[in-house]
């Protein structure tokens, strides 16, 4: 098992944002976390990353438990994230925010054939490569991040609401690259998504979380069928 978070809890001072929440992904798996605004999706994957501290539980990586490991460290050895809302460097160029994306790389080779890689994954990061990333769309600012993780060498990719706020032009492009890294390269994603049809429509497993506890789980062709999710999450 690649991933494993068993019973993790988060909390804010008083607010307990992550209730016992246990998951788990294997090394090629794409699974995906669905849930309302507020849900505790962020908190799940900032607390896996090392942003936040974890209150309680166990999260371990490749069979290693990673509570006390500091947030470089756990780039280091593989994880990598795409925050919420892109957040990239707005003064650096496109170029600059990419190269950021090699620190702590397990692989330090071939940075030239990695940029041509992500070239081809999203052509108008070539073309605005000398442009300061301020100046870039923010599903392009989006392209940004998701390249800029994917320069790592990544061996888990955790993805944070990459829909917010793009065009369904743009969600439909950003999806085709995510499942197409996952079913060509076997890169291992934990996809966390307001946009339930499309999250549960690339991914092979999906849990539902609300107020940060774990409410169903199952195979992802399974759960567009049940009616809870129906009914709340795709207006069915």
């Amino acid at each position: 098992m690649l991933l494993e978070v068993r019973d993790l809890h988060v909390y804010y001072g008083d607010i307990h944002a992550l209730d016992g929440v246990s998951l788990a992904l294997d090394e090629g798996e794409l699974v995906s976390v669905i849930g309302a605004n507020g849900a505790g999706k962020s908190s799940l994957l900032n607390c896996i990353m090392g942003i936040v501290p974890a209150g309680g539980g166990k999260i371990l990586y490749g069979g290693r438990e990673i509570n006390n490991v500091k947030v470089h460290e756990r780039a280091a050895a593989g994880i990598r994230i795409v925050p919420e809302r892109a957040r990239v460097f707005p003064r650096l160029t496109v170029y600059e925010n990419l190269l950021t994306g090699r620190f702590g790389a397990r692989d330090k080779g071939g940075l030239e054939e990695k940029l041509e890689w992500v070239y081809s994954l999203f052509p108008v990061l070539e073309e605005r490569k000398t442009q300061p990333a301020s100046t870039l769309s923010g599903g392009e600012q989006q392209m940004l991040a998701i390249s800029r993780a994917l320069l790592g060498d990544p061996g888990l990719l955790l993805v944070d609401e990459v829909s917010m706020g793009l065009m369904p032009l743009l969600v439909d492009k950003v999806f085709e690259v995510l499942s197409m890294l996952n079913r060509e390269r076997g890169l291992s994603i934990l996809l966390v998504e307001q946009n339930a049809l499309a999250s549960l429509g690339i991914s092979s497993r999906s849990y539902v979380l609300e107020t940060g506890a774990i409410a169903l789980e199952g195979p992802s062709d399974r759960l567009l069928e049940d009616e809870r999710v129906r009914e709340a999450y795709l207006g069915l």
